[in-house]
């Protein structure tokens, strides 16, 4: 026994040092001893990695005084304006600290099945009226049971660091939920009474002296880059950002040529040309104004902090800014043939302006944001410049629909459908609410809502003609009709599948599409990007439930492919047996069905298997579904349960294959399909029987195919006993042969297989040629046989069934 066990710990430590685990010299290699030898230990080794070096003590340490600090900070007092900003830091912190935690968990958990492994190897400690152990052994055990409580305290250390970290996230989400809604419904006095003005009256002096030394550190700054030998390097700077932009203007005659040049005439042009555009813009704009802040910036002592910040919020918006005039240039062109969406030349004469007013009010908004959080002006200060933003801004909501309306009566088109006539009304009702917002003392909240649509506005046209290019590329370029899609067809791709890959490759990209979207919509009035970044990837990653299941998104979509694949894996599966591997062998047409419809519906439960797993849904958290369906199949599936246990036994006992012929419930026919819960027999009449597979095992069927070999039919016919028996076994043997589709390298036979009530039964059997209708052969034998039996005066008495295979 003994022996045994050290060959067991002998191979484990084998496959151990061919895998992946590092050794090290620090502790004893496995030794035992047999009934009368002792084996004296090795060199110590050590069997694993020291897990410390994973996850130190510093580490776990320093991510508790993270979490400590996080707490203590959020804790603290702030004001509404700085609240936010700090929230925002603390909660991108706390999110960090949650993805360490389960990093590194995922990274220490496969330690403890191997120690566990290993101490199962081991065995129990001896008992005390068992045979004693080597030292060695129990030195080994007292060595692992150490590692392994030290894995486990780590891991338990993660797991409180994890829940400590998630609901610390939750806490900072909610708190800045509370001071958003604290805010946004907050209530200033009105700009319209006296005591709106008395109150900015008082703190006139002191916000003028703190934006007038804004404007000297700003002035100081333009002094020093403007002194000296300095100057040549900012205007070289100047004049190298205003190349990016002449060169960016000049651009889109160059990439419309390319384009028409390169791609079929249709919408497709427009789409690529507005995309090509707007990537150039967003980057001929930021790094016009990077590289003007930073020839300001360099070397410049009279810079300081608040310039810097406010020159990275002005930063922010740049982008943005040269993406809605290159959108207003593209969607409202001076050449219909490159607009994407129709609309007349005199709408689109009349909207032009208004893509260059929302890219101004991109440049002050970025200015408002460092007002609203950084200037340290009072609140009422703050509010009266949000205020003005917001009257500025939002008529462009009420002059848009304004202009349509008045395009539509120059042009005489016909009234505007019902969608477009509710998004104008929608339009003018809410720069009506922000103005009314502003002048009743709302002002955070017109404020918002401006900012907010204004964002929106242009994330959604930047994710609309995402969509579009998707789109139309998958319907111009890629169907097997199309240039690339015939280049994949030859590749041997079926047509059928390259049109359905253009049809379900857009709706993938159109559902992640909406997640970013919805991500943005989400993220908060900032839209922040490390924020929408983190919208996005709890949207995708999601977060596991106290069962262990973990519904995101991305393993929705997951468990959405897998059928996909695993459909298409099946049937490239099935193809190569059905035409590689069943030519090589004898399996008649019944086995080769059995085989392929076991292997179809384990490789299904494989996939099923596969989703739960990518959801996490193990056999503990489905408890209750078991327990659900224990008590369905015990009232109303057992009729189900029954035909499908039936189907399993029918499929690997093969009682009855594919091309059988059985009588069951009186009926005769032929099975054509044999499936888990019923099995189908085609009738004489050309029509199907579904029976099911229950009552092929309760019931008695006859199998007429069983004792007989492919192709064979026999013909049965009663004889009276007055008639010449040899004569009517030689005519029937003769006519047999000479019948017509009948194979001449098989001899018929006939033979007398009863006698009874006063009449002998032959029975001739004879094989029909490959190829051929059994039952037209055997129709048109037993026809030659009437008149063979005729022609010799050959008495017939009962007409039986004949059974065919």
């Amino acid at each position: 026994m003994r022996l045994k066990r050290f060959c067991s710990l002998f191979l484990a430590c084998f496959v151990l040092t061919q895998g992946a685990l590092p050794f090290a010299a620090s502790s004893p290699l496995w030794a035992a001893d047999t009934d009368n030898t002792s084996v004296t230990a090795p060199a110590p080794t050590t069997l694993i990695t020291n897990t410390s070096d994973i996850v130190s003590n510093s580490t776990l340490e320093s991510i508790g005084s993270e979490i400590s600090a996080i707490y203590q900070s959020s804790q603290q007092e702030r004001t509404n304006g700085q609240s936010t900003t700090e929230l925002a830091a603390l909660l991108r912190r706390a999110n960090a600290v949650a993805t360490q935690t389960d990093t590194l968990q995922a990274r220490l958990k496969p330690y403890q099945g191997v120690y566990q492994n290993f101490l199962d190897i081991l065995g129990k400690p001896p008992g005390k009226d068992e045979p004693a152990e080597s030292a060695s052994i129990t030195e080994q055990r007292t060595l692992l049971l150490k590692k392994q409580q030290d894995i486990n305290s780590r891991m338990t250390r993660l797991k409180l660091y994890q829940v400590e970290a998630q609901q610390l996230v939750n806490e900072l989400r909610q708190h800045g939920t509370a001071i958003q809604q604290a805010t946004l419904w907050q209530r200033f006095p009105s700009p319209l009474g006296v005591n709106f003005w008395s109150q900015f009256t008082s703190n006139f002096h002191a916000d003028t002296t703190r934006l007038s030394a804004l404007g000297g550190e700003a002035l100081g700054v333009l002094g020093v880059a403007f002194s000296g030998k300095r100057i040549f390097i900012s205007l070289g700077g100047i004049a190298l950002s205003a190349l990016l932009l002449v060169g960016w203007f000049f651009s889109h005659g160059i990439i419309r040529r390319l384009v028409a040049r390169v791609l079929p005439a249709g919408r497709i042009r427009p789409i690529i040309a507005t995309l090509l555009c707007g990537v150039l813009s967003l980057l001929a704009w930021g790094f016009a104004f990077q590289i003007f802040w930073s020839v300001l910036a360099f070397d410049n002592s009279a810079l300081d902090e608040d310039l810097t910040t406010l020159g990275s919020m002005m930063g922010a918006q740049f982008p943005l800014c040269g993406l809605v005039i290159e959108l207003g240039f593209c969607l409202l062109s001076r050449h219909p043939e490159w607009r994407i969406f129709p609309m007349s030349d005199t709408i689109a004469r009349n909207l032009r302006l208004f893509p260059l007013w929302l890219a101004a009010a991109l440049i002050v908004r970025g200015f408002l944001r460092y007002i609203d959080t950084q200037s340290g002006i009072s609140m009422l200060s703050v509010q009266l410049m949000d205020g003005l933003y917001v009257l500025a801004v939002s008529p462009l909501l009420f002059a848009i629909p304004r202009e349509l309306r008045i395009s539509d009566q120059t042009d005489n088109t016909p009234s505007q459908p019902s969608r477009t006539q509710f998004l104008i009304s929608l339009a003018m009702g809410i720069s009506i609410v922000c103005w009314l917002a502003v002048f009743s003392g709302y002002i955070p909240l017109a404020y918002t809502i401006i900012s907010w649509l204004s964002m929106m506005a242009i994330s959604m046209t930047g994710l609309l003609l995402l969509s579009l290019l998707v789109t139309v590329t998958a319907n111009t370029l890629f169907p097997a009709s199309a240039p690339l899609g015939r280049h994949l067809v030859e590749l041997g791709l079926p047509p059928r599948l390259v049109n359905q890959m253009c049809v379900v490759v857009p709706g993938i990209v159109n559902v992640l599409l909406l997640a970013v979207a919805y991500a943005v919509a989400t993220s908060g009035g900032g839209f922040d990007p490390q924020q929408i970044w983190h919208q996005l990837y709890w949207l995708f990653h999601g977060q596991a439930s106290t069962d262990g299941s973990h519904i995101s998104l991305d393993a929705i979509l997951l468990c959405a492919v897998l059928p996909v694949a695993g459909y298409y894996a099946i049937s490239i599966l099935k193809s190569w047996f059905q035409q590689r591997f069943f030519p090589t062998t004898r399996l008649d047409i019944g086995a080769q069905a059995s085989i392929l419809s076991i292997l179809s519906y384990a490789a299904w439960i494989l996939v099923g298997l596969s989703m739960l797993a990518v959801l996490g849904v193990t056999v503990k958290s489905m408890t209750w579904v078991v327990s659900a369906l224990s008590v369905g199949i015990g009232f109303g599936l057992q009729s189900i349960v029954q035909n499908f246990v039936s189907g399993i036994i029918l499929m690997a006992e093969r009682p009855v294959s594919i091309g059988d012929v059985v009588t069951i419930a009186g009926v005769t026919g032929t099975v054509e399909r044999i499936s888990v819960r019923s099995t189908d027999i085609r009738l004489d009449d050309k029509s199907t029987m579904i029976v099911p597979n229950s009552q092929f095992i309760t019931s008695a069927v006859k199998n007429a195919t069983r004792a007989q070999k492919p192709g064979v039919f026999t013909i049965e016919l009663n004889l009276p006993f007055a008639s010449d028996l040899d004569k009517a076994m030689d005519v029937m043997a003769r006519t047999l042969a000479t019948c017509k589709d009948v194979d001449e390298s098989v001899q018929p036979t006939v033979s007398m297989s009863s006698v009874s009530d006063g009449s002998a039964l032959l029975i001739g059997s004879a094989k029909a040629m490959s190829g051929t209708d059994i039952k037209v052969v055997r129709s048109a034998a037993l026809f030659e046989i009437w008149k063979a039996f005729q022609e010799n005066k050959i008495p017939v008495t009962v007409r039986q069934n004949l059974i065919t295979v």
